[in-house]
């Protein structure tokens, strides 16, 4: 079964409409035939679909009933993550969209190694959207930036804010207060520096860590969200 997003508009007659890079991705690749049945997502619903014609690159699918989506988690997590060197960074956002990331946020940390290129954003939009379809997501998450720590606190203002510091005294599931959403801050590999954490501190974020051990950066923030979105 096959799972792809679309836009309100490819939708219409009881019928789902898919062209472009999508309608060849499945014709061409997923080789998908009349009689499949796949899913496709727009607007917060789900649509069961059956397909009808898969011919070149266009999938036309008759719906056969339709849901609010499933796949969200109801706790909304956004992830502040420092700009690793690739492929670490283009890891967690596949990784973090599978566990349920409902925002990337990328930060150009004062230790980050380089400084990705304007269109590495596209690229990680793509591995989003891909991971979502992957993983029967309801929404494909948004990727930002990169930007600096001090633009990023300010789009998570007013959202209960945690920074992982392994040396925090508390662990991340004592810092969790039933709040609807969490934005938590996660530094490259050398951590994020005493004044990046001052600012933390100054925007009200709490220290928190994943125990004992030492995870390196590509791993600490899927970590943190799969605690994350299993607390409401």
């Amino acid at each position: 079964m096959f799972w792809t997003f679309v836009d309100a508009s490819q939708i219409g007659d009881g019928r789902v409409t898919i062209g472009g890079p999508q309608g060849h991705h499945l014709a061409r690749v997923l080789r998908v035939h009349p009689g499949e049945r796949g899913v496709a997502v727009a607007n917060g619903r789900e649509y069961q679909l059956e397909v009808v014609e898969a011919v070149g690159g266009r999938v036309v699918g008759r719906i056969m009933g339709d849901r609010p989506v499933q796949g969200e988690a109801g706790t909304g997590v956004t992830l502040l993550q420092a700009v690793l060197p690739n492929p670490d960074f283009d890891a967690v956002v596949e990784a973090g969209t599978a566990v349920g990331i409902q925002r990337f946020i990328a930060v150009q940390a004062d230790r980050s190694v380089g400084r990705p290129p304007a269109a590495r954003l596209a690229r990680w939009q793509l591995i989003a959207g891909a991971a979502a379809e992957q993983s029967h997501r309801g929404e494909v998450p948004e990727v930002t930036g990169p930007t600096s720590l001090k633009a990023a606190l300010e789009q998570v203002a007013g959202v209960r804010l945690l920074v992982l510091e392994p040396t925090a005294p508390m662990p991340l599931a004592e810092a969790l207060d039933g709040s609807p959403g969490y934005a938590i801050a996660v530094g490259p590999e050398g951590g994020w520096t005493e004044t990046e954490l001052a600012t933390l501190r100054d925007h009200a974020a709490t220290p928190v860590n994943l125990g004992p051990r030492i995870l390196r950066a590509r791993l600490a923030p899927i970590v943190a969200a799969a605690i994350l979105v299993q607390h409401p």
